[in-house]
């Protein structure tokens, strides 16, 4: 099915085996392909509300307390569980593997009552454009000053966070957040979280970071970070991969920006290949980290 896309992308000639040319093109078998789409569906029904009737089907630890079908797992004793085959019964073990909790009607997700659309002059990004050194080099110079500038300022703190993923997979991924007042570190937060993504890493770091400046009582946060999307997401609370994550984000600068109406946040994007001093130091303090992940450690949606 696979093997004109792959001769076409490959540029191979017609006799060239399948296989092969699927392999050079990066196509993955398509069986294997459809289980992957199977499985991530499952995952899929864990945003679900409450009161949708697939969550009235599941067991009780992810029917999420809505009312019981005659149908429901639950009923079902261990000897029939495992004799019935079917997608309720494989999107019930699915769920097992999952750590992420959705919230589908959280208030903070609402249009007009997300935090964007209340503070839209209080929340600021400054992206890089990685792809022209020139332009790059201005944004490292910009964020220099800016950072420069902040030790004048003991109301303002700057937070430098980075996320790490191993490659073992027995290890846990690490978030680290180094916190500056002045040119002076105060403070800085580490803690490990199970199996993400690299986003999904970077967004918890964000998490701790933000939490953490909040609680150190400051009017200015600037937060520099190597992945500005999960910065973006930190703020959107509608339903993606460590929703939970960026709901809390969400609730704790929407408190510290309505309390006093002058204060801001700044996200500042700063390429890792750049080797900036405060984001290396951060880089090495976690790739520095080996925290071993528990047996039956669960992994975030997009992880999976």
């Amino acid at each position: 099915m696979q093997r004109r896309a792959a001769l076409w992308i490959t540029g191979a000639f017609h006799t060239s085996p399948s296989g092969g040319a699927e392999s050079i093109a990066g196509l993955i078998p398509i069986h294997l392909h459809l289980r992957k789409l199977a499985i991530r569906s499952s995952y899929r029904v864990s945003t679900l509300p409450s009161n949708h009737v697939l969550r009235s089907l599941l067991s009780e630890q992810f029917s999420l307390n809505s009312l019981p079908h005659p149908q429901l797992l639950r009923f079902l004793t261990l000897a029939k569980k495992a004799k019935v085959k079917g997608p309720i019964i494989d999107v019930d073990n699915s769920l097992s593997h999952l750590s992420d909790s959705f919230s589908p009607f959280s208030p903070e997700s609402k249009p007009g009552s997300r935090l964007m659309d209340i503070f839209p002059d209080s929340i600021h990004f400054h992206p890089c454009n990685r792809l022209d050194k020139h332009e790059t080099y201005k944004h490292v110079s910009s964020l220099d000053s800016v950072f420069s500038s902040s030790s004048s300022n003991c109301n303002c703190i700057s937070v430098v966070t980075d996320g790490s993923v191993p490659l073992v997979g027995s290890l846990q991924t690490v978030l680290v957040a180094h916190l500056y007042r002045g040119r002076r570190q105060v403070s800085h937060a580490k803690q490990a979280s199970g199996q993400a993504s690299s986003t999904d890493a970077e967004l918890y770091s964000i998490c701790i970071g933000i939490a953490k400046a909040i609680s150190l009582q400051c009017d200015h946060i600037i937060l520099i970070t190597d992945c500005l999307p999960a910065a973006k997401l930190a703020v959107n609370p509608s339903i993606h991969s460590s929703q939970l994550q960026s709901i809390q984000v969400c609730r704790l600068l929407s408190n510290w920006l309505t309390a006093k109406p002058s204060r801001s946040i700044n996200f500042w994007d700063i390429p890792s290949k750049w080797r900036w001093s405060p984001h290396l130091k951060v880089h090495n303090d976690i790739t520095s980290t080996r925290i071993h992940a528990p047996s039956h450690t669960g992994a975030t949606l997009d992880f999976l």
